[in-house]
């Protein structure tokens, strides 16, 4: 029997001092989750540590790795629907996934950022533009020991990206890693799935950054991108995702809403796909 795990991971150190993803997580979890079990993730909400290793909050994002891979190794899921927390909180369940499917799974990244900076070319040092680099094998040799299995950049899918550090932009080139733009989803969300499809995976990890999304549309995120994709893309997008691909793991991230946000109809659909993974 196909066993999935709902976990809420507040981590917030990755973008700096600023909680609202902490506090996020948490609404997400009280206002939409509902009666469905879950596991959230102990973090601390003290002042961020100091720059160390080239990552400011090193040692707090550490500890929730850690925190994150002894839940994982214990309950020992098949797929995963993730709530965070900062846009790298998510970053050890794609990485036990990848592990668990062997390699046989692509990385659907949907964010309006590269994350692939590393703490060399970093000039924010802030771990939430790292985190993908990472998942890629490129990071601390300590956190990568973290990591179940790192993936392949081959196994990456970008979209909805406008945003991104002169590295990122050369460590995608250098890759030939598959990318996507806002107008490109828009325009046609069904071929875009296909050409995903054509990769040859046949599981798929669908990472959600909630700033991918146009601000006049969605506004419950701490940065804002302009020109993002329409929430209903977004949605189609996913759906037709999992009509081709074998969907493990969801993970939604970046949300700065508060209690008041109860019925959001996006974040609804959103979590309805998650907790039917």
């Amino acid at each position: 029997m196909r066993k999935k795990l709902t976990i809420v991971i507040p981590q917030w150190q990755g973008g700096g001092q600023d909680l609202c993803t902490y506090y996020g997580a948490f609404a997400l979890k009280e206002n939409y989750l509902h009666t469905e079990p879950s596991v959230t993730i102990d973090v601390s909400t003290d002042d961020i540590g100091p720059v160390k290793n080239g990552i400011m909050g090193y040692d707090d994002i550490l500890a929730s790795v850690k925190s994150v891979n002894k839940v994982l190794e214990e309950q020992d899921p098949d797929k995963i629907f993730a709530l965070g927390g900062g846009c790298d909180a998510d970053t050890p369940c794609a990485a036990y996934l990848n592990r668990k499917y062997g390699g046989d799974m692509v990385v659907i990244y949907i964010d309006s950022h590269g994350d692939l900076n590393t703490p060399e070319s970093s000039p924010s040092k802030l771990y939430y533009g790292m985190s993908l680099r990472a998942l890629a094998g490129d990071c601390v040799p300590e956190y990568i020991d973290q990591l179940a299995q790192t993936i392949s950049p081959t196994q990456l899918v970008t979209c909805a990206g406008r945003n991104l550090d002169p590295e990122e932009i050369r460590f995608k080139e250098e890759h030939n890693i598959m990318n996507f733009g806002v107008r490109e989803i828009e325009e046609n969300a069904a071929d875009i799935a296909a050409q995903i499809k054509d990769k040859g995976y046949k599981h798929a990890y669908i990472h959600i950054d909630l700033d991918c999304l146009d601000p006049e549309e969605f506004c419950l995120m701490p940065l804002y991108e302009p020109d993002g994709l329409k929430c209903e893309t977004l949605l189609k997008l996913v759906h037709e995702i999992r009509r081709r691909l074998n969907v493990v793991g969801l993970g939604i991230l970046e949300y700065s809403g508060g209690s008041e946000d109860k019925n959001n109809p996006l974040l609804s659909e959103l979590v309805k796909i998650g907790r039917r993974l």
